[in-house]
């Protein structure tokens, strides 16, 4: 049975690896196929295209990850399959790197009011042609021998109610959902466990999203299986994930490449009959 982790990022965000890097690591370990889901960019799929053009067997599912926010409250977004030439898309793309950037600049300066010695030129080489976000500031802090690891940064810096947590644009939940559709893609609740706030889930749930991440590390046995019952109740596509940023060695997560997957034929079937 092969499967696919449908939740990965590249370093056109805030993963570490390149997107043919990613998918050679995806081989490595077995798997049928992934979905790479950068935050707010689609930078990297021409790349991994031509990765996977001569092969058949391994499925490249196009994604990106959007986040939203409601009543004070982080909602990330998953969409598939979406049209990546689209010049609106493309425009709020180039708008969200922006803000990603100009957030990353106020946190910095947060971070040196508070005495930590970091500089914007460091955290840009880190994330190199990527859209500047938290986890290249985190990953900074680590190089200069502040925190340990990407946890501790968020949790005793970047975090909201953090000393050094700047807020930025993001964009409303429906109104994402709707332009998922309207761009041809498939609209997915990421991590439901971390919203923390079941109400959220359901309105999700009534501003039509297509699925919901059931399958996510952190999420416990219980949850796993409520958020199983709301997809049976409501007829919602099931998927998993690993949420992918780097091999466990380097510090930035825990969780591998594959943690989460789910079986791909049904998800590959659900995606050519939408």
């Amino acid at each position: 049975m092969m499967r696919i982790d449908m939740h990965t990022h590249t370093h056109a965000s805030d993963g570490t690896f390149s997107a043919s890097q990613l998918i050679h690591y995806a081989r490595e370990k077995g798997l049928g196929g992934i979905a790479i889901t950068d935050h707010d960019t689609m930078e990297a799929l021409p790349e991994a295209r031509s990765s996977v053009a001569e092969d058949d067997s391994f499925w490249l599912l196009p994604g990106i990850e959007f986040s939203t926010e409601t009543e004070g409250t982080e909602v990330h977004l998953l969409g598939y399959g979406l049209d990546e030439t689209d010049a609106g898309l493309q425009d709020l793309m180039l708008q969200l790197k922006e803000a990603r950037n100009n957030r990353s600049f106020q946190m910095v300066k947060k971070l040196n009011q508070l005495g930590i010695n970091i500089t914007m030129d460091q955290v840009r080489l880190i994330a190199g042609d990527g859209i500047v976000g938290r986890v290249h500031v985190a990953r900074a802090m680590i190089e200069q021998q502040v925190v340990s690891s990407v946890q501790e940064a968020f949790d005793e810096y970047l975090r909201q109610g953090k000393p050094a947590y700047v807020s930025r644009f993001k964009l409303a939940p429906k109104e994402t959902i709707d332009m998922i559709h309207q761009l041809g893609g498939i609209s997915v609740l990421a991590h439901p466990g971390l919203i923390r706030n079941d109400q959220i889930v359901k309105e999700m749930i009534e501003a039509g999203i297509n699925g919901i991440e059931a399958h996510y590390p952190t999420h416990r046995l219980d949850q796993k299986m409520h958020y199983l019952q709301l997809a049976k109740k409501y007829k919602l596509l099931v998927t998993g994930g690993s949420d992918f940023h780097a091999p466990p060695q380097s510090r930035i997560r825990e969780t591998d490449l594959g943690d989460c997957a789910v079986e791909l034929e049904p998800i590959r079937y659900y995606y050519n009959n939408r």
